[in-house]
């Protein structure tokens, strides 16, 4: 599946574009318009997903149509498949799916500025007392399922490294959300920590508003699963090369606008009921 959109290249920028000194190819042009492919799994509701008539859309996809709008001499093209492998071979210019930052990803992509920030929450049976942290939630001796080498996971493990007396009981499982969900109603686990939009989105879908509720993680949680990092915000991915360092400053600056003039907080109010837009000093400096 394939969505067009329309959007500006400075002839600065167009120029680095096109003397950029890389292996891969250089976007064609088409009606005067330099095409730009963008790349997405459309599997992460509300941030890209397919709806019911079959189009790719979700907040992310609304920010970058937005980003677009304001370049109208590039012509989008944003298509579904391997977002990050499809990148990396230079097949597309950019990913966009709702990415966080990563380290180890950083060598291998430039990130943009991040145009959302995100929030988790600790999902448990409805009636079951909230936890109120880390600490408790091991006072409990609850189960929490996680991804191997998922973040989850990572965090977590280095609690329990650092927290001898204070041990929290580890799932590992490759389930997906349905299941890990339906697995806390069960009582094969007790709570999960995860992405908060994406609990609300799905939970009605799986039949479970009544069984499940979504308690938001103390300030000193969230410090500690970010770990100094700046892992809440969402980032459009661009291959690592001057061709993509040049689409990504020229990108980033649209951004920037998109924040300053209320778009950010538009969309994102539009999504989660809440202003997830990043906080003004996030616009300083990219990560990489």
């Amino acid at each position: 599946m394939k969505n067009k959109i329309t959007g500006i290249l400075t002839l600065a920028a167009l120029t680095a574009v096109f003397t950029a000194g890389c292996s891969k190819k250089e976007n064609p042009v088409a009606g005067g318009k330099t095409i730009v492919k963008a790349v997405t799994t459309a599997r992460v509701a509300p941030y890209t997903f397919i709806d019911e008539a079959g189009n790719v859309t979700g907040s992310d996809i609304e920010i970058v149509r937005a980003i677009f709008d304001r370049l109208p001499q590039y012509e989008l093209k944003l298509e579904v498949g391997d977002a990050l492998q499809g990148v990396l071979s230079g097949q597309y210019d950019f990913a966009v799916n709702n990415y966080g930052y990563a380290e180890k990803r950083a060598e291998s992509y430039y990130y943009s500025y991040p145009y959302k920030v995100g929030y988790d929450v600790y999902i448990q049976r409805k009636g079951d007392r909230p936890i109120i942290s880390l600490s408790d939630l091991a006072a409990r001796k609850y189960k929490t399922e996680v991804g191997p080498g998922s973040f989850k996971a990572i965090a977590l493990e280095r609690w329990n490294e650092t927290h001898p007396d204070e041990q929290i009981s580890l799932i590992y499982s490759d389930a997906n959300f349905q299941v890990k969900f339906q697995n806390i109603v069960d009582g094969k686990s007790d709570v999960a920590i995860d992405d908060g939009p994406i609990f609300k989105t799905l939970i009605p879908k799986f039949g479970l508003e009544d069984k499940l509720v979504p308690n938001p993680l103390s300030a000193s949680d969230r410090d500690f699963f970010i770990n100094g990092k700046d892992s809440t915000g969402s980032y459009l991915l661009f291959t690592k090369d001057s061709k993509g360092l040049a689409l990504r400053n020229e990108i980033n600056v649209i951004i920037k606008q998109l924040k300053k003039d209320g778009t950010l907080s538009k969309i994102t109010t539009k999504y989660f009921e809440r202003d997830t837009s990043p906080a003004d000093e996030k616009f300083e400096k990219t990560l990489n």
